[in-house]
């Protein structure tokens, strides 16, 4: 049988290699487009996760008492829950599909006994979820104990998945500088009250200089 010419066969190739080229730059377009925003995310996570780590390893003593000490579990999780969460912010969030993703992770659970990142990722319009509610309930707490050192976390139905995430983010930066701070104020107390100290003795010392030169000379 035969199919028409060489050159009519190679006229439809190309042809149909168009069309679909035509296709896939579409599908692309939008996973480049999350996976250069979630890069960016895990990037700006990481220094946050750098900064903290420092924070906590740098000054021990500052997160012995109960409070503070809860404080850095709570900024932990926040930091863990949203480094989790940048990859899975690709999600719909539409109800019917948070359910199916969820009763799928339950499921893998049950029958598989494990869960890795391959489970997270393929369930994550529940997982995404899961995680960034992790990171808030942790910020409420750390409000709730040092209102101070972190905004009051607003709940908006209308956040996107992205918008929550960054929100979210914008909280933890905000703590962890907050602690910083109050670390650097505490030294500088400490420092003040050293050199103040220093110069009490110093003037003790020199008084006592004096007195024994007076002594001295008298016998």
């Amino acid at each position: 049988m035969v199919y028409g010419t060489a050159q009519s066969r190679r006229s439809s190739a190309k042809i149909t290699f168009t069309e679909g080229w035509k296709m896939e730059p579409k599908n692309n377009a939008e996973k480049h487009r999350h996976l250069e925003w979630a890069i960016q995310a895990r990037f700006k996570n990481l220094q946050c996760c750098l900064r903290l780590l420092r924070l906590l390893q740098d000054n021990p003593v500052f997160w012995r008492t109960q409070d503070r000490s809860a404080a850095a579990q709570e900024l932990i999780s926040v930091a863990f829950s949203l480094w989790r969460a940048a990859f899975l912010a690709d999600k719909t969030g539409k109800r019917e599909q948070v359910f199916a993703h969820g009763v799928s992770f339950l499921e893998r659970i049950v029958e598989d006994n494990a869960i890795a990142y391959s489970q997270d990722k393929s369930s994550r319009e529940w997982t995404f979820n899961y995680y960034t509610k992790n990171a808030r309930y942790s910020l409420e707490y750390i409000h709730k104990r040092f209102p101070d050192f972190t905004i009051e976390y607003k709940i908006m139905a209308k956040r996107k998945p992205k918008e929550r995430w960054m929100y979210c983010h914008e909280l933890l930066d905000g703590a962890v500088d907050k602690f910083e701070k109050e670390i650097d104020n505490l030294r500088e107390k400490a420092a003040i009250s050293i050199a103040k100290k220093d110069r009490r003795r110093t003037v003790k010392e020199q008084r006592a200089t004096v007195k024994a030169i007076k002594a001295a000379a008298k016998s």
